[in-house]
């Protein structure tokens, strides 16, 4: 049986498949840790965790995107340990991601079937398929995307539900990924060579903490003479809240 290095050798898209349908561990990619989930309540504390979500948002179509552990671009809540993890990484680490297509497939030569990233089987298993990781340092042209499992990590036992009945009131990791604001950007994946891949980026949360929220339509180019009926939707929002 041939092993992840021999795969990685001569057949690297085949490999990379495997990681997308999680049928081989990130390690087998050079990914960056998580950190732990939270283990123990009162070591947590005393580390200063869990650490709620940061709600900063970023341009993506801006032509930089920010980078590095601090508290410009959006995060989920963290425990104490995955916050020290990150902030080891410096600038390699940035905005949550994933990737959604590896552009330059030549380059990974041609030796087994399309992978799951490709456009016909994109994110191959839905809203939870892709390579997860962030974006940070690149080549100077291209922002970089390292592989890191944040997404598919387990909570663990002190888990979002935990603190929400101590006073929270945040989403899941699961749940704030599917409520950010996402856009698609070219990057250089650093770890397998820089080639180009598709990156979906959280740059904002567009929600007011309900998953279902749905905020509304950008107003920014209506007509003055829709106003009337702008009056009656805010009308209707302030009864409703807008959640459907």
């Amino acid at each position: 049986m041939a092993t992840y290095g021999e795969l990685s050798a001569w057949n690297p898209k085949l490999l990379l498949d495997g990681v997308c349908r999680g049928s081989i561990p990130y390690s087998e990619i050079n990914a960056l840790q998580t950190g732990s989930a939270v283990t123990n309540t009162f070591v947590e504390g005393f580390l200063g965790g869990p650490h709620p979500p940061n709600v900063a948002a970023f341009d993506p179509n801006a032509g930089s995107i920010p980078i590095g552990p601090g508290t410009t671009y959006p995060k989920p809540w963290r425990s104490a340990s995955q916050k020290l993890q990150d902030a080891s990484y410096g600038s390699t680490i940035g905005p949550f991601a994933r990737i959604v297509k590896v552009s330059d497939l030549n380059s990974l030569g041609n030796t087994c079937v399309d992978s799951c990233m490709t456009e016909e089987q994109k994110l191959c298993g839905g809203e939870s398929g892709g390579i997860w990781g962030r974006i940070g340092l690149g080549d100077g042209s291209h922002p970089g995307f390292r592989a890191q499992p944040w997404f598919i990590q387990s909570e663990g036992t002190y888990n979002t539900a935990y603190w929400n009945d101590q006073g929270a009131d945040w989403l899941t990791w699961k749940q704030w990924w599917s409520s950010a604001s996402k856009a698609t950007i070219p990057c250089v994946w650093v770890d397998q060579g820089n080639i180009i891949v598709e990156v979906e980026v959280a740059y904002s949360l567009s929600d007011i903490g309900d998953v279902t929220y749905w905020p509304g339509p950008n107003l920014g180019a209506v007509g003055d003479a829709s106003y009337d009926l702008i009056i009656a939707m805010v009308a209707i929002a302030a009864i409703g809240r807008w959640i459907f």
